[in-house]
């Protein structure tokens, strides 16, 4: 029997659910055979991917002009069919980088540039070949709440983050969408917003009546969502096709595990959509700072297939999918966080150490614009050292000796702990040990005792001391007077012999006396402390020699040398 024209289904469709008056002249049993026939036929019709699933199993009608690319129907319009939003027109190009700096001063980006760009427009879709070809059960996925949270943020930027996710979410999944205003002072975001999203489908605002900062606005946007799972959203990201199945049909896979996208740019000067972001895969810095990575080799080999989810240490933070129930076992975020800053380090560290999983989806893909040059926002400056002691203190044991150390200032009230360990050990959380071996073996310290010394290097005759000057790569090691708790005096030396200083852990002094990016070194670069007191490079056999004030590298002398003594106090751990 050959298939029955699509509109006839459609109208079979809407007779069953009494939708439309005298839909066909065919009797109904004959309508529902001729369906069935249909969707027997079909090879998608119990596993499809998300654009047939809104051509072939929600009536048009629902949304308005709905398409593959419009998923939730055509967007932001009257009744009349004005839109609420038209775009400006296009700015010149800048001239020159002083233009440009004007341009980006505010948001961080070319607003004007923004303006001027359709909410709607097309994106270049860059997932794997084999992307294309998962099928999903949507009606088995688990629904979701999209949650962005905002604090003074462009219109066009946030109203085009809104438009994608409806443009792109098959409605079957989507079931709201939650806009959190941390208390904007913009006036675009009052009334302009409002009734813009009047014309919107499953889009809702909650205002707070006062700032709050990103961790408590997220919070309460979580504690608003009314689904199984929930999508945290940076507000100015554009999502790619079929970005939400894969982390649904994971999440509803493992609902132990949270998942993330891999984060593709948008440039914050031009608009244009590249493959180079943040990736998918994450580290983290010794100053709590998360670092993209490349796939460690252990979890590179358990994959079977280049679309297979991929285990990450820790999260960008910004763009992520978790199950709502899971997460509040969790503790959710830590309440005593100030507005900002090592949230998604603490919560990654808390996933792995208390019996969770952290993935990244390669078929899903989101762009961001990473701002240059402005914010239009502020938070209290004491707020992201604060957040990143916290976190040491609770998840790091003794580890988190080292993230004090590479702190200018360890002085700052972080607040009470208690209830974070009592949560840690109610949970029967892993130490951070069990971590670093398991989870991140390709840190460069995955045992305590790796670290020799976190301390000066003091020449005891002239009372000089190694000074890194902040340790760019490219500078030399110089030596200064010595002050006890100077950061850019202290280095770390590793047992396997590197010598970083505590201002920039990435970087390791070299036989020129140079920091170079210790990832990008081509030979080892080895110190060893000999028992004459001596600091000997291991590849070339010379002594760190302080001559006239001026470090050489010269022949070590058979015995203690006024110019080539160094002395530091080896690490003890809770000391």
């Amino acid at each position: 029997m050959p298939k029955p024209s699509r509109g006839l289904v459609n109208d079979a469709v809407l007779l069953f659910l009494g939708r439309k008056d005298n839909a066909t002249r065919i009797p109904l049993v004959v309508v529902v055979f001729m369906c069935a026939v249909y969707f027997m036929r079909s090879p998608s019709s119990t596993s499809v991917p998300h654009a047939k699933a809104l051509r072939e199993v929600l009536p048009p009608e629902n949304y308005y002009g709905a398409s593959e690319y419009q998923m939730h129907g055509i967007l932001g319009h009257m009744p009349n069919g004005e839109p609420t939003w038209k775009a400006g027109p296009v700015p010149p190009r800048p001239n020159n980088m002083e233009e440009l700096a004007v341009e980006l001063r505010d948001n961080g980006f070319h607003i004007r540039l923004s303006d001027s760009i359709s909410l709607d427009r097309n994106v270049t879709d860059f997932r794997d070949p084999l992307c294309r070809t998962q099928r999903f059960r949507l009606h088995q996925l688990p629904r979701t709440s999209v949650i962005f949270v905002f604090q003074n943020e462009a219109l066009s930027t946030l109203l085009r983050s809104i438009h994608s996710v409806l443009n792109r979410s098959p409605p079957q999944l989507l079931h709201e969408i939650i806009l959190v205003d941390d208390f904007s002072s913009k006036s675009w975001l009052r009334e302009p917003l409002e009734h813009h999203i009047k014309f919107l489908p499953k889009v809702r605002l909650v205002r707070l009546p006062h700032r709050s900062g990103l961790v408590h606005a997220r919070l309460r946007g979580i504690a608003e969502a009314t689904t199984e799972t929930f999508v945290i959203l940076d507000s100015h990201i554009e999502v790619q096709p079929g970005w939400l199945e894969p982390m649904l049909a994971r999440l509803g896979e493992k609902p132990h595990a949270m998942v993330m996208p891999i984060i593709d740019s948008t440039d914050a000067s031009t608009f244009e959509h590249t493959n180079v972001g943040i990736g998918c895969t994450l580290g983290f810095l010794w100053s709590l700072v998360e670092h993209s990575i490349d796939i460690q080799a252990k979890d590179a080999a358990i994959r079977t297939s280049s679309i297979d989810p991929i285990r990450s240490p820790t999260m960008a933070g910004g763009l992520f999918a978790a199950n709502r129930a899971f997460f509040y076992k969790l503790g959710g975020y830590d309440t005593e966080f100030g507005f900002w800053g090592a949230e998604n380090l603490e919560l990654s560290f808390r996933l792995w150490q208390c019996g969770g999983e952290l993935e990244c989806m390669p078929c899903s893909r989101v762009y961001h614009v990473f701002r240059q040059g402005g914010i239009p926002y502020s938070s209290p400056a004491e707020h992201v050292p604060k957040n990143r002691l916290r976190t040491a203190a609770i998840w790091m044991d003794e580890f988190g000796d080292v993230v004090r150390k590479t702190m200018a200032d360890e002085h700052f009230d972080i607040g009470p702990l208690e209830h974070m360990k009592k949560l840690r050990d109610e949970l029967q959380c892993k130490p951070f040990s069990w971590f670093l071996q398991n989870v991140y073996p390709e840190s460069f310290i995955t045992n305590i005792t790796d670290v020799v010394t976190m301390d000066l290097f003091r020449n005891p005759k002239s009372n000089q001391c190694l000074e890194s000057y902040g340790g760019s790569p490219g500078n030399l090691v110089a030596v200064a007077p010595c002050a006890s708790d100077s950061v850019s005096q202290s280095f770390l030396l590793h047992r396997k012999g590197d010598l970083r200083p505590m201002s920039n852990l990435e970087a390791c002094v070299t036989s020129d006396l140079e920091f170079v990016n210790c990832e990008g070194l081509t030979s080892p670069q080895h110190w060893v402390p000999t028992p004459a007191g001596h600091l000997q490079h291991a590849g070339t056999g010379r002594c760190l020699t302080l001559v006239n004030s001026e470090l050489k590298l010269i022949g070590c002398a058979p015995d203690s040398s006024d110019g080539q003594t160094w002395q530091y106090t080896p690490y003890r751990p809770g000391h």
